[in-house]
């Protein structure tokens, strides 16, 4: 079992896991820009669990977590994201299931069409995300987002 940080130090890593990681969480991310909104139900694994720093607070699984997730990706416009610190670890000793830490930036603006209105959201919040391997593909399985206090 290793770590891997986007600093780019790794410690006895398979890096083809690693990239494939980092590739899943950005592309989860990027929906908010490309508006794919598809691609939510593509990067979660039907077993998703996830705490969100927005309502509700509650656990949510699978399928109340993609509607929340794909209802804010469809709201929002101007989306941009920033990752800082992103460290991979290995959970086991097959490299199936990974854990990532980072801090996330956020910032958009989301729109009321019925009043024409909008407004700004930003926010830095702390990500925990736990991937499976799944026949031979990762899934996104688990996300715990807080928010920093700044």
């Amino acid at each position: 079992m290793g770590s891997y940080s986007s600093s780019g130090s790794s410690d006895d890593y398979n890096d083809d896991d690693a990239s494939a990681i980092e590739h899943l969480i950005h592309r989860s991310l990027y929906i908010g820009k490309s508006k794919d909104i598809s691609t939510v139900r593509d990067v979660h694994h039907s077993t998703l669990t996830k705490f969100s720093d927005t309502p509700p607070y509650h656990m949510m699984e699978y399928e109340e977590a993609c509607l929340h997730e794909e209802m804010f990706f469809a709201n929002v416009s101007d989306y941009d994201y920033s990752i800082e610190g992103m460290r991979i670890t290995m959970l086991d000793s097959n490299s199936s299931v990974a854990l990532a830490t980072f801090i996330l930036e956020y910032r958009g603006m989301v729109v009321d069409d019925y009043s024409f209105t909008g407004q700004v959201i930003k926010g830095k919040v702390r990500c925990t995300i736990v991937c499976r391997k799944i026949d031979g593909r990762w899934y996104i399985v688990h996300e715990h987002i807080s928010k920093t206090g700044t």
